[in-house]
């Protein structure tokens, strides 16, 4: 017979083996909706006039054109050309003001030129605004309360287009899943800036300049606390001479 051969101690009992254990998924903490909203006043105090300056243009040109659109151009053909400027121009701007309240959030220091680095991408934006808008709207007119929810979850579309430079279709399934387990949080958040903004609007108008900036700094807030910014670290190439000391 052959000789008996050690075998390895488990400490267990024979015949027992490790149960799989269950996968326990962590609860979602809740959105510093607070913090969110103090963050776009500082925000906007300590930088108004850059702040003000990039919204006015973002806001301005677009209705410059629009403007031309129905007071200048007369035929068809002209109208809808302007009509698609309008839509570039307007998709640049945007994805340029989340760049910007971006760049706050992320404690660095946002130039003029951030406005214009859309223009590459206006037409994902374009792209992604619209999907999203169906679904929105479909949810809508099934029950209300698919399109609030859609409308919540997919908030975020533009900032993931921003920071990821990502597609259409993968911007929009980013935002649902970084959006997982906040409805009820985001619902708050919504009715608060809507809230912000009456009250901007109250003040003659000339308030929204000043609650609208404050609106997208606090979703750049809450969309960093939801999508936490990717460092990458820097590696040495090999071969490299470190410097001497």
């Amino acid at each position: 017979m052959p000789e008996d051969q050690d075998q390895p101690d488990s400490g267990m009992p024979a015949g027992t083996f490790d149960a799989p254990q269950p996968r326990v998924r962590p609860v979602p903490r809740g959105l510093p909706i607070a913090e969110a909203v103090r963050f776009g006043w500082k925000t906007v105090q300590q930088s108004f006039p850059f702040i003000l300056l990039t919204f006015a243009v973002a806001v301005f040109v677009p209705s410059v054109i629009e403007w031309g659109q129905d007071r200048v151009f007369h035929r068809g053909g002209q109208q809808f050309l302007m009509f698609l400027i309008n839509i570039v121009v307007s998709a640049t701007f945007a994805l340029g003001l989340l760049k910007i309240y971006l760049r706050f959030r992320d404690g660095e220091k946002p130039i003029f030129e951030n406005l214009f680095d859309g223009v590459a991408r206006a037409h994902t934006w374009v792209g992604a605004a619209l999907i999203a808008g169906i679904a929105i709207a479909m949810g809508l007119v099934l029950l209300i309360v698919p399109g609030v929810i859609m409308l919540l979850r997919l908030w975020f579309v533009g900032f993931v287009l921003v920071d990821e430079r990502t597609g259409p279709i993968d911007a929009i399934q980013r935002s649902w899943d970084i959006t997982r387990g906040h409805t009820l949080d985001l619902l708050v958040f919504f009715i608060v800036l809507v809230g912000l903004n009456l009250l901007g609007a109250a003040c003659l108008v000339i308030g929204l300049l000043v609650t609208l900036p404050i609106s997208g700094l606090a979703l750049a807030h809450v969309y960093r606390e939801l999508k936490p910014k990717t460092v990458v670290a820097r590696v040495a190439s090999p071969g490299a001479v470190a410097p001497a000391t």
